[in-house]
């Protein structure tokens, strides 16, 4: 049954190094929060629910597209599943699919990043598979008993997992869902996560191209759905075009916040592009791709520099007092998905 995963209702409701790619391990990323006491710091809640506090410093693990141009990693991974009981795999729209006895299925998608739930759930706690932080959760409550794995693999996409009756939304049993999803998490986390051991799929398109920016309009590279995901709901009618010195800008703001997103016409990298007066800055990296966070009291600004030379960059400004501690993780989320669509074409 071709079913659209739970996790794609998320976005609906909010609204790396070289070495990783060759599957050696990875300590424990830093939270893109504040290194010093003197800003607010994120803290994620104990159910599991919140934003990743870690930075998005790994390779894309498989394809971030959808259908079945995103589940050619499929035929490589039925012997490692064969000890569940593999019975077929499929790719379709909502995922890369399998079929296990007992009429259980588990779908595997990788094109969302790990995101801020804010939806009411009968299922939603923390979990932690091959060494790797998730959380379980199910939106729906019973009698269905679908249920669903997130992880966290401190990339643009999060790897995340969801099981099921193939014949019935209330078929099986919840609790044997979310153990199948568990184990097919650990099976997809060990063969292609460099943090569990495993290494990214082959054809994993881990870069924007470098004509990813030409010609292009910044509020569809930073685009209102893309702010949507850290809780600033302009609508598209709400995206203000502007300028600044060194290239284009697009600003979405609500009461919560503000989210101004920016990329340079010229190449000369992060280099050019003067940080923040008075900003902690910190260097690291996004995805592959080499970055730069810029933190004040109020704002967080993410920029990373794209392989030809441009830069794109999310600020992130919070307006709210509960916005202020989330202005790197929120910044930092936006700007992956916007990586996202610049990766898949998604304009």
């Amino acid at each position: 049954m071709s079913r659209w995963p739970y996790f794609v209702a998320i976005a609906l409701l909010l609204t790396g190094c070289s070495s990783a790619v060759d599957g050696k391990a990875f300590p424990e990323g830093s939270a893109p929060g504040a290194s010093e006491a003197k800003y607010p710091k994120y803290k994620p809640p104990a159910d599991g629910s919140g934003f990743s506090d870690q930075m998005l410093d790994q390779p894309l693990a498989l394809p971030s597209k959808q259908g079945e141009e995103g589940c050619d990693w499929l035929d490589s991974i039925k012997p490692d599943l064969q000890p569940l009981g593999l019975i077929s795999t499929k790719g379709v729209l909502s995922g890369c699919q399998f079929v296990f006895p007992g009429n259980k299925g588990a779908q595997v998608h990788a094109y969302s990043p790990y995101s801020w739930i804010t939806q009411d759930s009968p299922v939603m706690e923390p979990v932690e598979i091959a060494g790797i932080k998730g959380r379980t959760y199910a939106f729906d409550p019973e009698p269905a008993t679908f249920c669903s794995v997130n992880m966290d693999v401190r990339a643009y996409a999060s790897i995340a997992v969801d099981a099921y009756d193939v014949n019935s939304d209330e078929g099986g049993v919840r609790a044997e869902h979310c153990e199948l999803a568990k184990k097919v998490a650990e099976v997809v986390l060990k063969k292609f996560v460099p943090l569990a051991g495993g290494k990214p799929a082959p054809s994993t398109v881990q870069e924007p191209s470098a004509e990813a920016l030409k010609n292009a309009d910044i509020c569809e590279v930073v685009k209102f759905t893309h702010a949507n995901y850290a809780g600033v709901n302009g609508g598209r009618e709400g995206a203000q075009k502007g300028e600044s010195p060194i290239g284009p800008t697009c600003t979405h703001e609500v009461a919560y916040a503000k989210v101004v997103g920016m990329y340079t016409t010229g190449t000369g990298g992060l280099e050019a592009v003067p940080p923040k007066p008075g900003a902690e800055v910190r260097n690291g990296k996004f995805g592959t791709l080499k970055a730069r966070y810029e933190q004040t009291e109020e704002t967080c600004a993410v920029s990373v520099q794209l392989t030809n030379g441009q830069v794109v960059q999310v600020d992130f400004v919070g307006k709210k007092k509960e916005a202020m501690s989330r202005t790197c993780v929120s910044a930092q989320l936006v700007l992956s998905v916007s990586m996202l669509a610049l990766i898949n074409g998604d304009g």
